[in-house]
């Protein structure tokens, strides 16, 4: 009885769900999404049983990437620019801007290419936690619905990872670029982790986009965290599980509005 409690507490108890206005989905509640998940998980370990594989073969793709790309850059910089005197001094500063830009590139990259390799796990993981909550699973099981689901959300990644090549372009701008790419990066990560129950449910791009901006200030709000455990190596890693399971409760929140 007390489990059935605490599991209604992190999904807020229905009876009271008739007398909660939409205001309440703001920044502080998608915020709150990411301890209800740590608490959830606590009480699913089969769930980061179901994530650590595809989670071990996205790590190798992004230090391979990480190897490759900055080795190229490297590489690029020693052969155009001198190594003595202050050209040396100059070589090494571009080696490190080298790395912040690949650090950054990557950063922005990790959760879009987890949750594109890894839809199938996700979407069973956001299953298990619909049917935990709510005791019944809303999904799209004809096999031509599954692969729109899945085309659908390769498609978001394509147009998501385009918006992080502008941004990192836009960030250059003096005072005003930073503050629009950090601030369009949270929502796009925010969004990218709302919308995997979506992609199983095979919504369209435009009904997502739709969910996503009728309810902005919690998708911010979850894509907060998610922005800055991006930017810490190892951080990253070990709470993509978390933040899968925060977006799938963030939606159903929506849904039962």
């Amino acid at each position: 009885m007390a489990n059935h409690k605490r599991l209604a507490d992190l999904y807020d108890d229905p009876a009271i769900a008739p007398m909660k206005s939409k205001l309440d989905l703001g920044f502080v509640h998608g915020l709150r999404t990411v301890p209800r998940a740590v608490e959830l998980l606590r009480e699913m370990p089969n769930v980061l049983r179901l994530l650590l594989i595809p989670l071990v073969l996205t790590a190798l793709l992004d230090a391979a990437a990480f190897y490759t790309s900055y080795g190229w850059l490297r590489d690029w910089i020693v052969q155009a620019v001198r190594g003595d005197g202050l050209w040396g001094m100059l070589r090494s500063v571009l080696s490190l801007v080298a790395a912040g830009v690949v650090v950054f590139a990557l950063a922005w990259t990790f959760s879009l290419v987890y949750l594109t390799l890894c839809e199938l796990v996700v979407d069973r993981v956001s299953e298990s936690v619909e049917e935990r909550l709510t005791g019944q699973v809303v999904s799209v099981t004809a096999l031509s619905g599954q692969l729109r689901g899945i085309l659908r959300s390769l498609g978001q990644a394509a147009i998501i990872g385009s918006l992080g090549v502008l941004l990192l372009l836009v960030s250059v701008i003096p005072l005003i670029g930073p503050i629009v790419a950090v601030l369009t990066s949270v929502a796009a990560l925010g969004y990218s982790f709302f919308t995997v129950c979506a992609g199983r449910k095979a919504l369209s791009l435009s009904a997502r986009f739709s969910l996503a901006r009728t309810h902005l200030a919690a998708v911010m709000g979850l894509g907060v965290p998610i922005f800055l455990a991006n930017l810490i190596p190892l951080a990253n890693l070990l709470l993509l599980p978390v933040f899968v399971v925060a977006g799938t409760l963030l939606f159903l929140d929506v849904e039962r509005q």
